[in-house]
């Protein structure tokens, strides 16, 4: 590993986010070729670059160099990132197949009026429920996820592993996705 990217990684981890911008930009062209293998319609390159540089921070976090190379770890990272946007899309786009019904049942049935879906219960009830739903670990990784508390902080302070709190960031998204959409 060069030296550079040692150094730069070291102050990703302790907080720096102009070492991060500079880890990203060289490892740009490895973002390049693994975003040409992928395509999201609604996706521009800006949305592409931003998913990047999350990425590239969480891989930054979890780098060990006794465990290989930071550029394999981060294209792996981001390619199965690029794969799970993909396959979140196009579940999205079987819902529309799943509520379709066939032309023969139309002449048979006729048209019916399609069912509205509509919030059961208001907003401020399904998000404290959502956040009652999450555990302590949870919490406090929605709490980075929303820019609250920084990850350096969590893991600084509250002695939490850098692998654990990416980890809760996940679980709390997928709740999160789960309650609110």
């Amino acid at each position: 590993m060069r030296v550079k990217e040692r150094k730069l990684i070291k102050k990703v981890k302790a907080g720096d986010d102009e070492a991060l911008e500079k880890l990203f930009v060289l490892y740009k062209p490895l973002v390049n070729s693994v975003v040409k293998k992928y395509y999201l319609g609604h996706y521009d390159s800006n949305d592409w670059e931003q998913e990047a540089m999350i990425i590239c921070y969480e891989a930054a976090l979890v780098y060990s160099s006794e465990k290989g190379n930071f550029g394999s770890l981060y294209k792996t990272k981001l390619s199965n990132h690029a794969r799970t946007l993909i396959r979140y899309n196009n579940a999205f786009k079987r819902q529309v197949y799943d509520q379709s019904i066939s032309w023969e049942s139309v002449k048979i049935q006729g048209i019916q009026e399609p069912r509205r879906s509509e919030l059961a219960i208001p907003i401020n009830d399904t998000y404290n429920e959502f956040v009652k739903s999450l555990s302590r670990l949870e919490l406090i990784a929605l709490m980075t996820i929303i820019g609250e508390m920084s990850a350096e902080y969590v893991i600084d302070h509250l002695k939490i592993e850098a692998i654990q709190l990416i980890r809760a960031r996940s679980r709390a998204l997928q709740k999160m996705r789960k309650a609110l959409f």
